[in-house]
């Protein structure tokens, strides 16, 4: 048996479990991106839906699963597991909405809310790009020291697309990398200017601001990542080195997916009183295709809590939102063309 297909079979069994895991992750009153009454969880009406979604979710990741063993069609396993899992989210999404509770009309408004700042300020969070613009100055200096080839693409086995090494490239993939961690500070800071606020005062809202903090901090240690593996791949590409940086990152990114889903979306898991009434996100339901996609132009907030899973996503019904996006494919579209 092939060594990827022995490495990508348990990693569609270990996504098909986070599929499993994630309902119970988002905020008590928030059911499938449907708002309901928070004690309806225990519900037997919920039990079921859950139920069903889960059993959608495990016959798709085990045809993947042996698609990928007996034909070795990894893209195949892929869409398969991945259509299952949309299949098993629209319907639960649908069946949940017949369950649907009013959310609480009352509105919270808080003039005196602190003001929330980066990590470290803003110095922190652009040390990655001016380390790569520094690191670009060297090597127009000592070019005698590069490689003849290093690597822009990694897979299982390590990397899998080499390049030869010209001003183009180099520069170009310095380039790449720069923009990514330009993009990860924007993010990090546009979740603390732009994201909408669910609750302003009280254990609530001091657990929402401790939320968003560590996705804050899951971003801008992102970007020191794509710094290092910039380094590593012009002046060192060793298949050693690179493996350590990937168990670094995996283990950094399991530790900050941990700590997010102990506290729940929003850090909501221990700040819903017994007999509240719901208040979800304060988005209308109607607003929320599928459960995924949220579509608001009345809504300023360009990022918002997700409503199934954790972390937060995009308001499309802002102008602003098709801004980011188009950077998000334009950048990497230019790499490409550079790093041909």
């Amino acid at each position: 048996m092939p060594t990827e297909t022995m490495l990508f079979v348990p990693l569609l069994i270990l996504i098909g479990g986070l599929f499993h895991i994630i309902p119970g992750f988002t905020r008590p009153d928030l059911f499938f991106a449907v708002t309901v009454a928070p004690e309806f969880r225990r519900s037997s009406g919920a039990q079921r839906i859950l139920r069903n979604y889960r059993v959608i979710v495990w016959i798709a990741t085990l045809l993947a699963s042996g698609l990928a063993l007996a034909a070795g069609m990894a893209a195949a396993a892929v869409l398969i597991q991945a259509m299952g899992f949309l299949w098993g989210l629209i319907g639960a999404h649908r069946a949940a909405g017949a369950y649907a509770a009013a959310p609480s009309p009352i509105l919270e408004v808080d003039l005196a809310m602190p003001q929330e700042r980066l990590p470290g300020g803003p110095i922190v969070a652009v040390i990655p790009v001016l380390f790569l613009a520094a690191l670009g100055l060297w090597v127009g200096f000592h070019w005698d020291g590069l490689p003849r080839h290093f690597p822009v693409h990694w897979g299982i086995r390590g990397a899998d697309r080499w390049v030869a090494a010209t001003p183009a490239t180099v520069f170009g993939f310095l380039a790449v990398q720069a923009f990514m961690c330009l993009l990860l500070a924007g993010l990090a800071w546009g979740l603390l200017n732009w994201s909408r606020r669910i609750s302003t005062t009280g254990a609530g809202a001091a657990a929402e601001r401790h939320f968003r903090r560590r996705v804050v901090q899951l971003l801008i240690v992102s970007a020191y990542f794509v710094v290092c593996l910039a380094w590593l791949a012009l002046f060192h590409p060793a298949a050693a080195a690179m493996n350590l940086w990937g168990l670094a990152l995996a283990a950094v990114m399991v530790a900050f997916t941990v700590s997010l889903m102990r506290g729940g979306q929003g850090g909501s898991r221990a700040t819903v009183a017994a007999g509240a009434a719901p208040v979800g996100d304060r988005t209308p339901d109607a607003c929320w295709k599928w459960g995924l996609f949220y579509v608001n132009p009345a809504d300023p907030s360009i990022l918002v809590e997700k409503r199934f899973g954790i972390g937060y996503t995009l308001n499309l019904g802002n102008r602003w939102t098709w801004v980011v996006l188009a950077l998000l494919l334009v950048a990497p579209a230019a790499g490409l063309i550079m790093l041909r």
